[in-house]
């Protein structure tokens, strides 16, 4: 049970666009009062929905039990954190193009970020023949 909890602390919830859109929609309509506890409630949901099922009281009994320091240096954490925050501006780049400015982009030629590049080439080939008989009309069948 520690390893689920372990791997929702080390969840990077900042870089999910599905959370993030979900804290946007949510901060419009939620208070500041008790904004921390409600947080962790958010995040608490959106793990046991979409990463794995996590049980929230035995989380919250699991974090305030005094654990073992990390092994991960202050260093480590914070090339992490800036590796995070540059996926995290790519991706809302990508993803907060409106419609015009695709279509500005592809009228100029330019590539519109987040999308492969297809290569397709004819084949020019001549077609095959149909290896079916043509069904027939209602009116050309023989009446039974």
């Amino acid at each position: 049970m520690d390893s689920v909890f372990s791997r929702f602390e080390s969840y990077n919830f900042e870089s999910d666009p599905r959370f993030m859109d979900g804290m946007k929609t949510l901060k419009k309509t939620t208070d500041k009062s008790g904004e921390e506890n409600q947080l962790l409630d958010l995040k608490l949901f959106f793990y046991n929905r979409f990463v794995e099922p996590i049980d929230r009281s035995s989380y919250r009994r699991w974090s305030s039990a005094p654990h073992p320091p990390s092994t991960i240096t202050p260093e480590h954490k914070d090339q992490t954190g800036l590796q995070s925050e540059d996926q995290t501006r790519g991706a809302c780049v990508a993803s907060q193009l409106s419609f015009a400015e695709v279509m500005r982009l592809v009228q100029e030629g330019k590539e519109v970020p987040g999308v492969t590049k297809v290569d397709v080439h004819a084949s020019n080939q001549s077609p095959t023949p149909s290896q079916m008989e043509r069904r027939q009309k209602p009116w050309e069948t023989a009446p039974s």
